[in-house]
C-alpha cells in the first residue's frame, strides 16, 4: 500500500509543464557531445551533425521563450509555481538551457559562423544565463525554505536550480582563450561558479539521499529526477578540466594541473556510474509497478546521461585510453536522446489532436 500510494502525483498539462527547456538542454548537450567526438576522431560527418543539432536546439529555444516570458505577467502565480516542490525547480531548465547554448555557440559556433559573430551570440547567452541562474537559484531556495515542505517532497529535480551554475565555467572558457589579457578575472568567475554549483550540490544531494533512505519510494512520475545527480558528476569534471586547460593555455598553471583535473573528473565518473546503476534498479522497480507516465521530466534522463558521456569522452582523450568506452557512453546518450525526442514529438502531436 505504501508503494502504491507513492505512485500518485498530478502532472500539469503538456503545454504548462515547466520543463520544456529541458529539450534545449538535452539537444544542446548531444550537439556538444558530437562536436567533442568529431574533434577526437577528426570526423567532418560528426561535426556537421553537431552543427545541425546546435541550430535545432537554438531554434527550439526561440520557439519556447514566450512560454516562460508569459509567466512574468502574474508574479503571484509565478511565485506559487516556483514554490511547488514537485515542479517549481524545473523552471531552472530555462537558464540552464541558455548556458548549454552558450557552450555550444562558443565551441561549435565558430564552425558555422564567423568566430566574432559566434562569440557575440555565446557572450549574450552566457551573461543572460549566468545572471538568471544566480537569481533564480537564490529565489527558488528562499521560496522553498519559507514553506513547510516535508522530506518526502524532496526529489532529484531540486538539484537543477543549484547545479546549473556548473555550466557557466565551461561557457566562459572560449572567452579566456580568445581574450588572454583578461584571463585572470574570467578564470576567477569560472571557478567562482564552480564553487557555487559544487557546494550547493553537496547540500541538496545530502537531502536527496536522506529522503531516499528514510521515506517511501519516489512516485513513478518522478523517477527521471533520480538520474539528475549524474549531471553534476559529469559537468563538474568537464568544467574543471576545461578551466584548467584554459589556465594552462594562458600560463597560469602547468601541464600537471590538467592531469590532476582529469583525476578529479574520473572520481566524478566513478560516482556517476555507481549512481546510474542504483537509479536503473529503481527505474526497473517503477516500471514493474505500473510504468512511468511520459511527461517532459523525461528529459531528466537525457542531459545527465549526456553529461556523463561528455566527461568520459574528455577524460578518454586526455589519457589516451581505449576509445570503445567513450564511444559506448556516447552511443547510450544519443540513444536516450533519440528515444525521448521521439516520445516528445508523439506527445505533442497527440496533444494537438485532442485540442
Amino acid at each position: 500500500m505504501i508503494l502504491e500510494a507513492s505512485q500518485a502525483m498530478s502532472l500539469p498539462s503538456l503545454h504548462k509543464q515547466p520543463a520544456w527547456f529541458g529539450t534545449v538542454m538535452g539537444t544542446g548537450a548531444i550537439a556538444i557531445l558530437f562536436n567533442l567526438q568529431a574533434d577526437g576522431f577528426d570526423s567532418t560527418f560528426l561535426e556537421v551533425i553537431a552543427i545541425v543539432l546546435l541550430w535545432i536546439a537554438s531554434l527550439v529555444a526561440i520557439v519556447l521563450w514566450p512560454r516562460y516570458l508569459k509567466r512574468l505577467r502574474s508574479r503571484h502565480e509565478l511565485h506559487e509555481e516556483v514554490g511547488d516542490p514537485n515542479h517549481g525547480a524545473m523552471l531552472a531548465t530555462l537558464p540552464a538551457g541558455l548556458l548549454v547554448l552558450a557552450i555550444g555557440w562558443g565551441s561549435i559556433g565558430p564552425k558555422t559562423l564567423p568566430t566574432g559573430v559566434a562569440l557575440w551570440i555565446a557572450g549574450i547567452l552566457v551573461v543572460l544565463g549566468a545572471f538568471v541562474s544566480i537569481g533564480f537559484s537564490a529565489y527558488w531556495a528562499s521560496t522553498i525554505s519559507r514553506r513547510e515542505v516535508g522530506l518526502e517532497r524532496v526529489n532529484g529535480g531540486w538539484l537543477i536550480p543549484v547545479v546549473m551554475n556548473l555550466l557557466a565555467p565551461i561557457a566562459v572558457v572560449p572567452f579566456v582563450l580568445q581574450f588572454p589579457e583578461h584571463a585572470a578575472p574570467l578564470l576567477a568567475v569560472g571557478f567562482g561558479f564552480l564553487g557555487i554549483g559544487a557546494l550547493l550540490f553537496l547540500a541538496i544531494f545530502a537531502l536527496l539521499v536522506i529522503r531516499i533512505a528514510t521515506q517511501v519510494p519516489l512516485p513513478s512520475a518522478m523517477a527521471p529526477s533520480l538520474w539528475i545527480p549524474l549531471a553534476p558528476a559529469g559537468v563538474f569534471g568537464v568544467a574543471l578540466i576545461r578551466l584548467t586547460q584554459a589556465a594552462q593555455e594562458t600560463n597560469f598553471v602547468g601541464e600537471d594541473a590538467v592531469f590532476i583535473a582529469a583525476a578529479v573528473a574520473s572520481m566524478g565518473i566513478g560516482f556517476g556510474i555507481w549512481w546510474a546503476i542504483f537509479a536503473f534498479v529503481d527505474l526497473r522497480r517503477s516500471h514493474t509497478h505500473g510504468g512511468i507516465p511520459f511527461h517532459l521530466g523525461w528529459w531528466g534522463f537525457v542531459f545527465p546521461v549526456a553529461a556523463m558521456a561528455l566527461s568520459i569522452s574528455l577524460v578518454d582523450q586526455l589519457i589516451d585510453s581505449a576509445d570503445i568506452v567513450a564511444v559506448l557512453a556516447s552511443t547510450i546518450a544519443i540513444g536516450v536522446w533519440g528515444y525521448v525526442t521521439f516520445r516528445t514529438i508523439i506527445a505533442v502531436v497527440r496533444h494537438r489532436a485532442e485540442v
